[in-house]
C-alpha cells in the first residue's frame, strides 16, 4: 500500500535536509523511539531539533500579519456606506390648506354647529349669526322701498287721472265745436229774422220814399251784421282785434237808430217796423249770446286741456324718474335680505378638520364683520418641519429622500422628499445649538397623522467611505474643530 503524506511534516520529506521533531511534554515520559516513516522509494526521515527549527524560522512573520491587518482595515475603510441624518420633526398643515372662517356681517354669535377637531365638508353649516344691525338696515330699506312704491303708485294714478281728464275734455271740445259751427251756419238765415224782414218790407212798400231809405239803411245794417258775424269768428280765433268788432257793433246800433228815426216819420208803419226790428235784434242778440257762451266754454275747455297736458307731461316725467330709484331701492333691499339670509349661517368653504381649540369662547359675543371665528385645515397633506443640527446640515440636500416614523408604534412610516430648506439657522429653545429647518410634504390621505404631532425623521444623504463617516462622528462627538484640529 502507498501511505499518504502527512501535511504537518511536509517539510520533512526525503529532499529536505532538516527534520521536524515535536517537543516533548515535560510531565510525561517520552515514548520509545520509533522507526521513522519511510516513503516508498525514499530514504528514512531524519529527526530535527525543535530548538534549532525555531531559531531558523522567518523573523518578520508578525510584522507581515500586522501589515495584512492594517491593509485589510484600510480597504474596509474605503467601502462606501449609506449615511443618514436622524432628527425630530413636527407636523403642520400644508400651505394654502388653511381656511379661516370670518363673520361676514356684524352680529352676535348665537349658535355653534361644530366641535374642535371635527371633520367638516364643504358648504357645511358651522355657526349662526344673529344680525341685529342687519335687521335695522333691512327695515330701513323696506321703509324706503315702501315709500317709493307709494309715490310711484300715486304718480301713476295721477297719470291715469290726467289722461282721462284730457280725453274727456277733448270729447267736450269736439261737441262744442260742432255746435258752434252749426250755429254759425244758421246765424245769417235765422227764420225769425227773415219773417220780420218780410213784414217790414211789406209795410215799407206803401211808402216808397221812406221805404227806399229804410231799405237802404236796412241793407247797410244787414251787411254790417254779416261783418259782425264774420268778425266774431275772427275775434274768437284771435286773428282780429276786439275793438274792431266793437266798432262794427257800434255802427250797427247807429244804423238801427237811423232806421228808427226814419221810421218815426211814418206813424203806424214806423212803429211797426221799429217793433219788428227790435224783435230781430232780440233774436239776433240771443243767438249771439248763445254763440258767445259756446265759444267761452270752448276756450275754457282748451285751457283746461292744455293745463292737464302740461300736468300729464310732468307726471310722466315723475313716473319715469321714479322707476330707476324704485329699482335701486328694490335691488338694495333684496341684496340686504340675501346677505342676511346667506351670511347669517356661516358655512365651510372647504373640506377639512377644525383645528381651532377654543372657538366656543366666542359664543354670545357681538362681533363686527370680518372677525375670525375658527380655522379649517385640509389634512390630506401635512408639512413636516425637521430641525437638522448644524453639524449635519452640510450633508442634507434639497430633494433628499426622507422617512418619517411616527411616535405611535401602530402607525406606519411615511417616505417622501425634502422640498424646502431655509437659508437661515435658528437656535433651539435651550440655546444650546443651531438648527437648520427643512420641510417635506407628507401624503396624509388616510388622515392618520394630525397637526402638532412629532415624528422621527431619517434623511438619506450621499454614501461616503466608512473612514469618513467614522471621522465625522468622532469630530461631532469630541468637537475637534473647536481646538483647531481637522480639515
Amino acid at each position: 500500500m502507498t501511505s499518504q503524506p502527512n501535511t504537518k511534516n511536509s517539510l520533512n520529506n526525503a529532499t529536505s535536509p532538516l527534520r521536524v521533531v515535536p517537543p516533548t511534554p515535560p510531565a510525561e515520559e517520552s515514548p520509545p523511539p520509533t522507526e521513522p516513516e519511510t516513503l516508498i522509494g525514499g530514504s528514512p526521515r531524519q529527526q530535527t531539533n525543535p530548538t534549532r527549527n525555531t531559531s531558523t524560522s522567518f523573523p518578520y512573520k508578525h510584522l507581515l500579519g500586522i501589515g495584512i491587518v492594517v491593509l485589510g482595515l484600510g480597504l474596509i475603510s474605503q467601502i462606501p456606506v449609506s449615511n443618514s441624518v436622524n432628527a425630530e420633526a413636527q407636523l403642520e398643515p400644508a400651505p394654502n390648506s388653511h381656511q379661516i372662517v370670518y363673520t361676514e356681517v356684524p352680529g352676535t354669535l348665537t349658535e355653534l354647529l361644530v366641535q374642535p377637531n371635527q371633520q367638516v365638508q364643504v358648504n357645511q353649516a358651522i355657526a349662526i349669526i344673529s344680525t341685529e344691525d342687519m335687521d335695522v338696515e333691512i327695515a330701513q330699506s323696506q321703509s324706503e322701498f315702501d315709500e317709493a312704491i307709494s309715490n310711484y303708485k300715486s304718480a301713476s294714478f295721477q297719470l291715469n287721472t290726467l289722461s282721462a281728464k284730457i280725453n274727456e275734455t277733448s270729447v267736450k271740445e269736439s261737441l262744442i265745436t260742432q255746435q258752434i259751427q252749426q250755429l254759425q251756419q244758421e246765424f245769417p238765415h235765422l227764420p225769425e229774422v227773415e219773417k220780420l224782414n218780410q213784414e217790414i218790407a211789406a209795410l215799407q212798400s206803401t211808402i216808397t220814399g221812406v221805404r227806399s231809405q229804410i231799405a237802404g239803411i236796412t241793407e247797410t245794417l244787414a251787411r254790417t251784421q254779416e261783418r259782425i258775424s264774420r268778425y266774431q269768428d275772427l275775434v274768437t280765433q284771435g286773428v282780429l282785434a276786439l275793438n274792431i268788432l266793437e266798432d262794427m257793433q257800434d255802427r250797427e246800433s247807429h244804423l238801427i237808430s237811423e232806421i228808427t228815426t226814419k221810421s218815426s216819420e211814418i206813424n203806424q208803419l214806423k212803429q211797426q217796423i221799429g217793433a219788428k226790428q227790435a224783435e230781430i235784434k232780440i233774436v239776433t242778440n240771443r243767438k249771439q249770446e248763445e254763440l258767445a257762451d259756446l265759444q267761452n266754454e270752448l276756450h275754457t275747455l282748451a285751457a283746461t286741456r292744455q293745463t292737464a297736458t302740461v300736468e300729464l307731461s310732468a307726471a310722466r316725467k315723475g313716473v319715469t324718474s321714479q322707476q330707476p330709484l324704485l329699482n335701486t331701492l328694490k335691488t338694495e333691499l333684496e341684496r340686504r335680505q340675501n346677505k342676511q339670509q346667506n351670511h347669517q349661517i356661516l358655512k365651510a368653504k372647504q373640506t377639512g378638520f377644525i383645528i381651532t381649540p377654543d372657538f366656543h369662547k366666542l359664543l354670545g359675543r357681538k362681533m363686527p364683520a370680518g372677525e375670525p371665528i375658527l380655522e379649517i385645515a385640509d389634512l390630506s397633506h401635512l408639512v413636516a418641519i425637521i430641525e437638522v443640527p448644524q453639524t449635519d446640515s452640510d450633508i442634507v440636500k434639497d430633494g433628499a429622500k426622507v422617512t418619517f416614523r411616527p411616535l405611535e408604534p401602530g402607525l406606519p412610516s411615511y417616505t417622501t422628499r425634502l422640498e424646502k430648506m431655509e437659508l437661515v439657522m435658528q437656535p433651539d429653545p435651550a440655546q444650546q445649538k443651531q438648527l437648520l429647518k427643512v420641510r417635506a410634504l407628507i401624503n396624509n390621505s388616510e388622515q392618520r397623522l394630525i397637526p402638532g404631532a412629532k415624528v422621527y425623521a431619517s434623511i438619506e444623504s450621499e454614501k461616503m467611505p466608512l473612514y469618513q463617516k467614522v471621522q465625522r462622528e468622532l469630530m461631532k462627538l469630541f468637537k475637534f474643530r473647536k481646538y483647531g484640529w481637522g480639515n
